[in-house]
């Protein structure tokens, strides 16, 4: 690998000479001299470090970003909108996928403090069990890197949350089901553990209470945040002597899964089933019928979360906070709505 010192000797001048002409400064240099050693370094193919540079300069151009399972749609949209806030303010982002392991995220944490990276960011529902994230903590302990959580509280770790209202979502979405006049809607929830799971859940139940309904009285499920698992547990509900009528559904990859248990069923949504989910991913717009969905405000989110980075001095102990985002029903057909 060539080197600062390659760089000098072939232009014979010294190393700080070099790193003046390729820093712009602090010193300038003569005009013969510099074209001297662009010529080298151009010859020489050389590269300069940008982690050395950014510790040398206390500053660094690039974020972390650290997705639970960047396979699950929810954390690419995401992460492909964090990328794009991230280039529009001049940095580069570095991606790590923990694939829900506590070990995995705490050695993508590592190399990213390591690379001196200005910031982290992490995408994705979040264990809520302690010793599920046991490694983590370790690793941040003491630490000084300013972090941003999205749909997870994180004060404990020192961090920035960007959240949403999951329970009103979940509200909004029952209660147009409701409206439809369904006397019964059931509830497809993601793991009891995960963050943001059991705000949906009372939002569902909020909307029923409204109602004059007893929530016992409405059926639940439980899947993973993902079309398949829910299309296994779908396929055995629907084979049932009785099935749900409507159902609040808390993620789109649930809910692909839910339909194509469905059509093989034989049923039509929203005709015997009408449908509603949350995150309104790019795919629900094109499935058919199209999805109506609680829609996550991604773009928002991201540029708040690059924001809040960016604006945040390095090695300081600024106070965590959180900033919740409303979210939107985008109404479409599988509710029954035309």
């Amino acid at each position: 690998m060539v080197t600062r010192d390659d760089v000098a000797r072939e232009a014979g001048t010294s190393t700080a000479v070099v790193s003046y002409v390729m820093n712009n400064g602090p010193r300038n240099v003569a005009a013969p001299t510099k074209q001297r050693v662009l010529d080298a370094v151009a010859r020489l193919g050389y590269r300069p470090n940008a982690t050395a540079r950014a510790l040398a300069s206390a500053s660094s151009t690039v974020l972390g970003l650290i997705a639970s399972d960047i396979t699950n749609p929810y954390c690419s949209e995401l992460a492909i909108e964090v990328e794009n806030s991230a280039l529009a303010r001049g940095h580069s982002l570095l991606l790590g996928n923990a694939m829900n392991s506590d070990e995995r995220q705490a050695r993508h944490l590592r190399s990213f403090m390591e690379h001196q990276v200005r910031g982290i960011l992490f995408v994705g529902s979040t264990d809520e069990r302690r010793s599920s994230h046991e490694e983590t903590s370790s690793v941040l302990e003491g630490n000084h890197t300013p972090l941003v959580f999205f749909d997870r509280p994180a004060s404990e770790l020192g961090a920035t949350a960007i959240l949403v209202d999951n329970r009103g979502g979940g509200f909004a979405a029952t209660s147009h089901l409701l409206d439809h006049g369904y006397e019964s809607v059931a509830c497809f929830s993601g793991p009891a553990h995960l963050y943001g799971v059991s705000d949906r859940l009372a939002g569902w139940g909020d909307a029923l209470k409204a109602k004059g309904m007893k929530v016992n009285d409405h059926e639940v499920f439980e899947s993973e945040f993902d079309r398949y698992s829910a299309f296994a547990l779908a396929r055995d509900i629907f084979a049932r002597p009785t099935r749900p009528r409507a159902i609040f559904v808390h993620s789109d990859e649930q809910a692909f899964g839910i339909m194509t248990a469905a059509t093989q069923a034989g049923l039509s949504i929203p005709e015997d089933l009408a449908l509603i989910s949350f995150d309104g991913l790019k795919e629900s717009s094109i499935v058919l019928p199209r999805l109506t969905t609680v829609q996550q405000p991604f773009h928002t989110a991201a540029s708040l979360g690059v924001d809040v980075l960016l604006d945040a001095t390095p090695g300081s102990q600024e106070a965590p906070h959180n900033r919740v985002l409303p979210l939107d029903l985008t109404i479409r057909e599988s509710c029954g709505c035309r």
